[in-house]
């Protein structure tokens, strides 16, 4: 029982009190020759119980079973006449455009308040939009029409860095046999499928400059006619290169070859080759601090250069790495059991043997060598693994940081041999992997991005802000609940580029025409229609559904009550 409801019967009991004290004080006051007969007391104060009982129901009158009636809704793409039963209400909302003898609503939930009383609901036409998908209070059913021929689903590309490839996909509704084709922003056509009804494509470009571009991705049936076409948004990020440190006891062909791929790949790579005796050749000797080694996103080390680091430069590499640096352990020959020692407490043991085993690459002429001391039993990552499965290395996580033990001895032998590509993807695997995190990825959009239509951005801050195309920024919310991956609603009104701003990172977002990819909304609208009318079919059937019954009949009911004792109260009683 609500808050309302029992003060509202409390009232009503102190009233019926109240009044029958006054009733009986009344005949217990009036003289013996006065009083009136006894069926009048009786007669009182049943009609002052019946009438506090009729204030009751008419204030909250009892539930009734609903007419068998239905609430018919029409949504975009429902047809003009309806073959209507009795008691049927026929509503249609905004985007049914052929809609002859139906009531005019403005949304689905007003169509649910203003007609309580159908026990069953059905929803014609292609679908509810993103307006009206909210939970339905009765039993529905929904019969859309036949699918559309266009694009149904479609997967947009993520940002990628200029000249690397995307790949966008998408299905096919039921367009019996036709081509989609993928073009650039020349107009040319990039890759091309053959297709048909219920088909899954994939197409795949290349973005050669950095900043957003526009592809458009097109649907020809047989014949070569258009059936639609959709932009894709394609973002090209400049990447940020890592900055690497390589510290090696002794020269070698290993850190020679691998300074040369650094240099061709535009990875700013700092080598220092110590000689002993205070000689080092490379580059610049740079003093390992804490707060040189916060601005490295990986460190690459021998065992010897490692063993004539003295405490102070370790426990500086240690706290680097707790705090997000990259640290590669790259052995050269035998292991010393304080190298063993040290090694270990950073996460990484190693077996007690030494020795070089010849292993081999997926690919003709890739045969390199490898430490054999990783144990069975290391229980770290692996990574870079050989044609049998053996891995070429292991990374473990380090507070924010990864640590990396690395066994090739010898993966210069790949370029010698012709497949410098090889020796490339080695050591790129391996900086991708162990390295500091670069820049967080910008905000995304979830689904196609349409004007008129909320658009979900997530993985913002509070500080999210979206610069529309008149140079106006605005700012939409963002729900802390909804963290990590935190996502903001926001408005666009027109189609075109925007420019997210989230903090220091920056993304674009393309909003589509309000009637852009109709096929895949149509899509959208029966797959979300469907979803909440398998919903609200699990409840209560027509049969059981009960709403609010009407008080009139209480309030004439106690209208006739009262008048009545108004005429008894109001009557002199017979001596």
């Amino acid at each position: 029982m609500t808050g309302p409801s029992l003060l509202s019967l409390v009232v009503i009991v102190g009233a019926l009190v109240v009044s029958l004290t006054r009733l009986a004080l009344r005949r217990r006051a009036a003289a013996a020759p006065k009083r009136g007969p006894t069926w009048r007391f009786v007669v009182l104060a049943g009609l002052q119980v019946a009438a506090g009982a009729l204030l009751w129901l008419t204030l909250f009158p009892p539930h009734v079973l609903t007419a068998p009636g239905r609430l018919v809704v029409l949504t975009e793409g429902a047809p003009a006449h309806l073959p209507a039963s009795s008691g049927d209400v026929v509503v249609a909302l905004p985007e049914a455009t052929r809609a002859s003898g139906a009531i005019r609503v403005p949304d689905l939930a007003t169509a649910l308040r203003l007609y309580p009383e159908p026990g069953r609901l059905r929803i014609e036409g292609h679908g509810l939009s993103p307006r009206d998908r909210i939970p339905l209070d009765r039993p529905a059913s929904f019969a859309p029409p036949a699918p559309p021929k266009g694009i149904i689903a479609l997967a947009l590309p993520a940002p990628v860095a200029p000249g690397a490839r995307f790949t966008v996909g998408g299905e096919i509704g039921a367009l019996k046999a036709g081509v989609v084709e993928l073009l650039d922003p020349a107009g040319a056509v990039v890759e091309k499928a053959e297709v048909k009804a219920g088909a899954r494509f994939s197409l795949s470009g290349a973005a050669r400059a950095a900043g957003p571009v526009l592809f458009d991705l097109r649907l020809r049936d047989a014949a070569g006619r258009q059936v639609e076409h959709v932009e894709i948004p394609v973002e090209a990020r400049a990447p940020v290169s890592p900055r690497v440190f390589v510290l090696a006891g002794a020269p070698s062909a290993e850190t020679k070859y691998l300074r040369r791929w650094a240099q061709d790949a535009g990875i700013a790579l700092n080598l220092e080759v110590s000689l002993g005796g205070g000689v080092q050749l490379g580059d610049a000797p740079v003093a390992l601090t804490r707060t040189t080694l916060n601005a490295v996103d990986l460190l690459v080390i021998d065992d010897r250069r490692w063993e004539t680091l003295d405490r102070q430069d370790r426990a500086a590499i240690d706290g680097a790495v707790r705090g997000g640096l990259g640290l590669v352990l790259r052995p050269s020959g035998p292991l010393s059991d304080a190298v063993r020692r040290d090694w270990a407490m950073l996460g990484l043991p190693t077996t007690e043997t030494d020795g070089l085993r010849a292993v081999r690459l997926n690919g003709p002429n890739s045969d390199v060598n490898r430490h054999d001391i990783l144990p069975a039993t290391l229980g770290g990552v692996p990574l870079a693994v050989t044609k049998d499965g053996q891995p070429l290395a292991a990374w473990r996580a380090r507070g924010q940081g990864r640590v990396a033990l690395w066994t090739v001895a010898d993966s210069y032998a790949l370029v010698l041999t012709g497949r410098a590509d090889r020796h490339g993807e080695l050591w790129s695997e391996l900086f991708a992997t162990v390295a500091r995190p670069g820049e967080r990825p910008g905000v995304q959009a979830l689904g196609l991005a349409r004007a008129g239509e909320r658009v979900s951005l997530c993985g913002g801050t509070e500080a999210l802000s979206v610069m529309e195309p008149d140079g106006a920024a605005r700012r939409p919310l963002v729900d802390p609940r909804a963290a990590p991956r935190a996502c903001a609603a926001y408005w666009p009104d027109t189609s075109g580029w925007r420019t997210v701003v989230d903090g220091d990172r920056r993304s674009a977002l393309y909003v589509q025409p309000a009637d852009a990819a109709p096929s895949l909304a149509q899509a959208e609208a029966r797959a979300a229609t469907q979803a909440l009318v398998e919903t609200a079919a699990a409840g209560p059937t027509a049969a059981e559904r009960q709403a609010p019954g009407s008080p009139w009949p209480w309030a004439l009911t106690l209208l006739a009550v009262l008048g009545m004792l108004w005429w008894l109260e109001r009557r002199a009683p017979r001596r």
